[in-house]
């Protein structure tokens, strides 16, 4: 693959690919992708789904490529159906989030059969670590009104926890930036910890201080960084817990991670 994305491919590298096509299924689906793009060899449609049909036995997952061919009229006409049929073989075992991730677009829609709201909700959810955006479709999806089970529920709070600590992480490096670019960063410095609070139904958290630096000013900073954040959805409570909440840290000694690692090892 990494051949593959070069600008030029060379002759000794198409021959190379080639060579270990019939061996390996990876480097079937490379040159598969080279026929079809016509990236490395001369473009040809049959050759490429020739390569992708001798695979799929050996691995179902290359079903998909079959599948984006059909769905995008690669070689012949759009045939929808056909696509479908297609990501739906791909997934036959688990792990191929971009896969699933189709056969839950297809699902939800409608295209080439019928609507399938919760058939689509299983594979949004199995999908999820390996596709961005995944919360937001969810939303969607609880948006119209569909349900979820007790298990369904639980991993749709992980997807929520997950994605909201990533994105906390990005706003707490962004607040050590600004720290260091405004000289407001000390070696002996301790953390600033922040809690924010939801509501369901409401995006703007309340925000506390649970941990100071042990400078004011520095809290100050650290809490305003926070200020314009907003939950991008919520979870799915208990009836009995009217709200929910997530600390976020930010560093204040003007460290990099892996400053930090390395005085650790050095200890």
């Amino acid at each position: 693959m990494s051949i593959y994305k070069q600008p030029s491919i060379s002759a000794r590298e198409v021959e190379e690919i080639r060579y270990l096509s019939p061996q390996y299924v990876n480097c079937a689906v490379v040159l598969g992708l080279m026929y079809e793009h016509g990236h490395g060899v001369a473009q040809d449609f049959p050759k490429a789904r020739g390569l992708y049909e001798s695979m799929v036995g050996r691995d179902p997952s290359v079903y998909s490529r079959l599948g984006a061919m059909a769905e995008n009229g690669v070689g012949g006409p759009v045939d929808l159906v056909a696509a479908r049929d297609f990501y739906q073989r791909s997934v036959v075992n688990p792990g191929h989030a971009d896969a699933e991730f189709k056969v839950a677009e297809f699902l939800e829609f409608g295209k080439g059969g019928p609507q399938d709201l919760q058939g689509a909700l299983k594979y949004y959810l199995s999908s999820a670590n390996g596709v961005d955006g995944a919360l937001s479709v969810l939303q969607r999806l609880r948006s119209r009104g569909v349900t979820m089970t007790t298990a369904q529920q639980a991993r749709y709070n992980e997807i929520f926890e997950s994605d909201v600590r990533y994105r906390l992480r990005n706003r707490a490096l962004a607040i050590e930036e600004t720290l260091k670019r405004e000289r407001m960063t000390a070696r002996d410095s301790q953390p600033v910890t922040v809690q924010l609070e939801g509501i369901p139904g409401v995006p703007v958290p309340t925000i506390s201080l649970v941990q100071s630096s042990g400078n004011s000013a520095v809290d100050q900073k650290v809490l305003q960084g926070y200020a314009d954040y907003r939950f991008p959805a919520e979870p799915i409570l208990p009836p009995e817990q009217k709200t929910y909440w997530i600390r976020s840290t930010v560093m204040t000694d003007g460290k990099t991670d892996l400053q930090r690692m390395a005085e650790l090892i050095s200890k």
